[in-house]
């Protein structure tokens, strides 16, 4: 269940930055990428906690639910990991291509 939540939040985390960034004149869309860390953690943690509730249910054949709940949040857990490390490479990328033009 958590690693679901964690999931969600993980991938959830970037796209709220961008959203914020866009509408709100506070900060500026390259600041947004501070919410990198945070997704990359939360991701992190779904994956680590979907494993765990994997083994979990393996262990108790079955008696326990939730091999599924974990499945969903281990996916979740890499759809944000994968989220975190493109928008890693995309704000690099960015970043350098500023510093040559200047």
């Amino acid at each position: 269940m958590f690693s679901v939540l964690f999931g969600l939040a993980g991938v959830a985390v970037i796209p709220a930055a961008v959203i914020a960034a866009e509408f709100y004149d506070v900060t500026t869309l390259l600041e947004s990428a501070v919410s990198i860390a945070p997704a990359f953690v939360l991701s992190l943690t779904a994956i680590i906690l979907g494993r765990r509730g994997r083994r979990q249910a393996d262990r108790t054949l079955g008696r326990t639910r939730g091999r599924s709940v974990a499945a969903a949040g281990r996916v979740l857990g890499y759809v944000g990991l994968y989220l975190a490390v493109t928008a890693t490479i995309s704000v690099a990328t960015y970043y350098v291509l500023r510093e040559f033009a200047a």
